[in-house]
C-alpha cells in the first residue's frame, strides 16, 4: 500500500512521508532529514526542538508498573478513539514544517511501544502507510521441494 500526505511547503507539493522510531535513532533521523515528533508524555532531555503530541500520547499511570498489559491496550484504545484520525494527520502535517517525520518515544523497534499501536490505527482509519524508520522487513525464502526423478 502506498501512501501520501499533500505538503505544500514554499510552493511546492510533496508526499510526507511518516514513520515510527525512537529516540535512540535520532542521529540517524536527522542525517535522513527526518524530523522528529515526540508521542511519548515526556520529550527527551538530549534533544532540543522536539514538538510534542500529548495527545496521542499514553499517561504516566499507562507507563506505571501499576497498569498491567491488558488495562494498557484498553486505556491506549480508548485515548485513540477519542481522536479523530484525520485531524492527528493534519497535526503531524503542521508540526513537520514540509519535512518527512518520525513519530518516536522510548522503546527500541521490536519491543512493545504504543507508536506501533498509533501507526497500525492510522493506517487502518487513513489509509497511510507508516513503517519503522530503518528496520528492513525480513522475507523468508521460497523453498521448492527437489525432485529426486
Amino acid at each position: 500500500m502506498s501512501y501520501f500526505v499533500s505538503l505544500h511547503h514554499k510552493n511546492k507539493k510533496r508526499a510526507m512521508k511518516i514513520y515510527t522510531s525512537y529516540f535512540g535513532n535520532s542521529r540517524k533521523l536527522k542525517e535522513a532529514g527526518i524530523k522528529i515528533i515526540c508521542v511519548a508524555i515526556g520529550r527527551p532531555r538530549f534533544i532540543s526542538g522536539v514538538p510534542q503530541m500529548v495527545n496521542v500520547a499514553p499517561t504516566r499511570y499507562m507507563i506505571s508498573a501499576a497498569c498491567s498489559h491488558d488495562e494498557y491496550l484498553r486505556l491506549y484504545n480508548n485515548i485513540l478513539e477519542s481522536q479523530d484520525a484525520k485531524k492527528v494527520v493534519e497535526q503531524i502535517k503542521t508540526l513537520s514544517d514540509g519535512q518527512d517525520v518520525a513519530l518516536c518515544c522510548y522503546e527500541k523497534p521490536g519491543d512493545f511501544c504504543h507508536r506501533h499501536i498509533l501507526a497500525k490505527w492510522l493506517t487502518e482509519k487513513t489509509g497511510i502507510e507508516i513503517k519503522e524508520f530503518g528496520v528492513v522487513e525480513k522475507k523468508e525464502p521460497k523453498y521448492e521441494q527437489a525432485s529426486l526423478f
